[in-house]
């Protein structure tokens, strides 16, 4: 097969474009869902309850450096028949029913901005290069590939005799999408980059 050549133009005009439109997409994206986010209440008696559990936890774990006298007090105050924490706690959490999170508005209302401001820029943005840049082969990978990639790199370009290796601009677009997480993690933070995951 006859080596295939590509413009130094779809570099510049369909390659670097997609690669930066898509930075610059994710970018906003994490931008616009920090300021839809809304302020988290924090329950003080689930907090409480989590640090409690914490500490049991380390009790557990570490006990055998303390001495003996004061991890035995320690396991009274946790486990106890009578007046033992978890005890008490699993009396008192007997009669109530657990809270659906489904019935929670806001829980709903921050799931569906969550949705809203990852799927819909996915969607417009993959429209539109999909409009805009249809049929061009941006890039060849490196490294030889199987018949069973072509379908995934090659998509919007239907030449059963082309090379496997090669990568259609939608492709590209998708590779993007998904590979661009540590360049957001790097840019943005380690804690920033969380939500931009799909």
């Amino acid at each position: 097969m006859a080596e295939i050549l590509l413009d130094p133009d779809i570099r510049i005009w369909v390659f670097l474009p997609i690669v930066i439109i898509t930075f610059l997409v994710g970018i906003i994206r994490h931008y616009v869902s920090l300021i839809l986010q809304s302020d988290k209440v924090v329950d003080s008696k689930a907090l409480q309850t989590s640090q409690t559990l914490m500490r049991s936890r380390i009790l557990r774990e570490n006990g055998k450096f303390i001495p003996a006298k004061a991890f035995h007090s320690r396991k009274t105050y946790f486990n106890d028949k009578d007046r033992g924490y978890f005890t008490l706690k699993q009396n008192s959490t007997e009669t109530q029913q657990p809270k659906n999170p489904m019935s929670d508005p806001s829980m709903m209302t921050e799931m569906m901005k969550g949705n809203l401001t990852n799927m819909l820029p996915m969607i417009v943005i993959g429209g539109w290069i999909n409009w805009a840049f249809s049929g061009f082969l941006t890039t060849k990978v490196p490294f030889p590939l199987t018949l069973r990639f072509k379908e995934m790199l090659q998509r919007g370009v239907a030449l059963p005799s082309l090379d496997a290796a090669w990568v259609s601009s939608v492709s590209w677009y998708f590779l993007n999408v998904f590979g661009l997480r540590s360049v957001y993690t790097l840019i943005l933070g380690q804690d920033n980059g969380k939500h931009l995951t799909f």
